[in-house]
Formats: C-alpha cells, sequence, structure tokens
C-alpha cells in the first residue's frame, strides 16, 4: 500500500489563496505541474545527465590548473543531485511497495560505487609501485574504508591521488544513514519536511558556531560529514518537497521565464567569486548555506526548461554521455591530468587541456563499460533473486 502523503503534482492544492485565481491561471498551473511530473517520472531524467557533466568538468577544469574554476562547486552540486535522486528513488519505491528495501538499496549502491572505486584504488597502488614512490598508506587506508574526508579534515589535504576520495567518503556515509532515516519517517512526507528543515538549519548553525566561535580549520569544513550534511539534506528536501507538489507556486514563478536560470546561474557566481571580499570566510559560513539551496532550484528550472529551445542542449547525447560516465571521469582525473600537462608541458595549454580531457575520456569510458556496466547488471539479476525468495516463502 503506498504511502498517504506521497500526493502527485498534479492533485495538490496550492498553497495560500492560489485557487481564487482565474480559470485560465488555473489551468496554467495544472499544465505546469503536469509537466514538470511527466518530465519527473520519466525512468531516467536526462537534464540531471547533463548537469552532472558540468559538475564533473568543474571538478576537471580546476584539478588541471584553472584556479579560479569553482570546482568545489562542482562537487557541492554533485551532493544535491546525489540527496535528490537517492531521496526519489526511495519514494518511488516507498509509494509501489509501501516500504523500502534496505537491502535492495545497500546492494544496488555496492554494485554502484565499489567496483569502479577499488579497481580506481588497486591501479593507483599499483601505479606508485612501479614508480618506486613512497605510498601515503595512512591516506591510502582511509579511502579504501570512506572515511578520507576525516583524515584530510584533520590532517590536511597531502595531494595525491587519494585526495578526491574525500567527497566519495560523504556520500557513502550519506547512503549509510539516510535510508535508515527515511525508512522511519517514510509515512508521514509533511513530516519528513520539517525534520528535513530542521536538520539544514542545524548544520548551517553548527558550522557557524565553528567558524565563529571555535574558529575551526576550513580544511574541517570543507571536509567533514557532519559539516557538508545539508548539502545532501536540501537534495532530499527538494525530492520530498516535489513529491509532495509543495510549494508549486514558487516552482511556477522560478519557471516562469526561460531567462530565469540565468538569474539563479548568476547568483551562484556572485556568490562564489564575489562573496569572499565581504568575509574571508564567507564560503564556510554563507555560501555553504546559499549555494546549495540555489543549484537545487537550477535543477528545476534546468529539468523544467529542458524542452525549449535555449536550453534543450542540456540533454545533448554528448553531454548526457558524459554525465553517466561522470563517476569514472571525476576517479581517474585525478591520475590523467597531470601527466598530460607534463608530457604536454612545451605545447599551448589548449592542446594541453583537449589532450588531457580525451585521456580522461578513454580511461573513463573503459571504466564504465569494463567494470560500471557489468556490475550494474548484477542489479538485475539480485532484484529477480529477490523476487524469487519472496514467491516461494
Amino acid at each position: 500500500m503506498a504511502a498517504a502523503s506521497a500526493v502527485p503534482l498534479t492533485a495538490t492544492k496550492l498553497p495560500g489563496n492560489a485557487h481564487s485565481g482565474s480559470p485560465i491561471e488555473q489551468n496554467r498551473e495544472v499544465d505546469f505541474a503536469s509537466d514538470l511530473q511527466a518530465k519527473l517520472h520519466r525512468t531516467h531524467i536526462p537534464a540531471l545527465d547533463g548537469l552532472r557533466a558540468i559538475a564533473v568538468f568543474l571538478v576537471i577544469f580546476y584539478h588541471f590548473g584553472f584556479s579560479r574554476v569553482p570546482g568545489g562547486r562542482g562537487v557541492t552540486a554533485f551532493f544535491v543531485l546525489s540527496g535528490f535522486l537517492i531521496t526519489w528513488l526511495l519514494l518511488k519505491e516507498n509509494e509501489k511497495s509501501g516500504t523500502v528495501s534496505l537491502s535492495e538499496f545497500y546492494m544496488r549502491r555496492v554494485l554502484r560505487i565499489f567496483p569502479a572505486f577499488y579497481c580506481y584504488w588497486t591501479l593507483l597502488i599499483i601505479l606508485l609501485l612501479l614508480k618506486h614512490q613512497v605510498i601515503p598508506w595512512p591516506h591510502a587506508w582511509s579511502s579504501v574504508f570512506y572515511t578520507s574526508n576525516y583524515y584530510i579534515a584533520l590532517n590536511g589535504d597531502p595531494e595525491n591521488g587519494f585526495s578526491h576520495t574525500w567527497s566519495l567518503a560523504i556520500e557513502e556515509q550519506f547512503y549509510l544513514l539516510w535510508p535508515l532515516a527515511f525508512l522511519l519517517w517514510r509515512r508521514n512526507l509533511a513530516r519528513l519536511t520539517v525534520h528535513l528543515v530542521y536538520i539544514i538549519g542545524a548544520v548551517c548553525l553548527y558550522r557557524a558556531l565553528l567558524v565563529f566561535l571555535l574558529n575551526v580549520d576550513q580544511a574541517y569544513i570543507y571536509g567533514a560529514f557532519d559539516t557538508r550534511l545539508d548539502h545532501l539534506m536540501v537534495g532530499c528536501l527538494l525530492a520530498v518537497v516535489l513529491k509532495r507538489g509543495s510549494l508549486l507556486s514558487f516552482w511556477k514563478a522560478v519557471c516562469s521565464n526561460v531567462y530565469l536560470p540565468l538569474l539563479t546561474a548568476a547568483l551562484l557566481a556572485g556568490s562564489i567569486f564575489l562573496g569572499g571580499l565581504f568575509y574571508d570566510r564567507y564560503r564556510d559560513v554563507f555560501g555553504f548555506a546559499v549555494e546549495p539551496i540555489l543549484f537545487a532550484v537550477l535543477v528545476v528550472q534546468l529539468i523544467g526548461f529542458s524542452s525549449s529551445l535555449a536550453w534543450k542542449w542540456i540533454e545533448w547525447p554528448v553531454l548526457r554521455y558524459l554525465g553517466r560516465i561522470s563517476y569514472s571521469l571525476y576517479l581517474y582525473q585525478q591520475i590523467t591530468l597531470y601527466p598530460v600537462r607534463k608530457v604536454l608541458a612545451s605545447q599551448p595549454v589548449v592542446l594541453q587541456l583537449m589532450a588531457a580531457i580525451v585521456l580522461t575520456v578513454i580511461v573513463a569510458t573503459a571504466s564504465y563499460y569494463l567494470i560500471e556496466q557489468p556490475f550494474l547488471r548484477l542489479k538485475k539479476v539480485w532484484a529477480n533473486y529477490r523476487r524469487s525468495l519472496v514467491a516461494t516463502a
């Protein structure tokens, strides 16, 4: 039996006096809700692949050496997207079956994440051995157990091939805890919404106290799960709000003009590039509070406008493909970019960048098809096995 609070957008009453408008205005709101709902309920949401591609290339450009590119905000975008997608899948499963299978959830995550990561980890160790370089074992072991975020938060970033695993650790810690909380609160999505708002607000306040009262180093603020949890929770909240059909008038307003995503992007850029001019710890206190929310708004806008001429590019096949392989792109860019720059040091930077991107895409493609895809197909095998067990019980 589906959860009673999982109400489709098109059937939801608008807040306040929204229903007091003219029949034409009501029809427009219903049309907007229906269109957004249809795009959200696709088996796969193409616009999100495009967003993932943009996020991972922010990281790639930054790690290549373009220090003005906000690579860290690409990771923030990944956090919001992860929270949204995981919660959306949990909501759909809860609506369909009336519950959530933790064993199936964790198995899907294991098959999705572990094979590609441990292959990368093993390959990196082999490369370090072949090059007779010192292996940073404390950092390496922390990445194996998905605790490298706290290793870096407490010790600083040693800047090696394991450095980027801090964000993977945060996501794994989220995957471990969030389904348990969702299972506890899933029967009442209105209450779940309140819980999420409280969690997000509490983390923002906690982060501010760490900075203002304890002067905690930015490395901890940047890398710890307890200081970045709200970014994932913003994605979770977005999924729950859209599932409930809440704030429909707000979503309609921010999607009322095809150019409004540019305004959202401009506000993001202003926060990223100008905030530090007013306060040197702006990012840690204010940026980390505001930017995930702006990115969540941008997610809805780009999904809503994905069929428009101005934003159709977000679903271009090339961009969607890069989004699909974004996990492997993120893994391997840490060890593909620098060697290319070193080998082509005498060549123009543009040529270096193009060669580095081509190599990274080739390696990521190999990882995607040789490692990720075979294990992802096992998800169907596992699901069929579970169904057979239920049928014979």
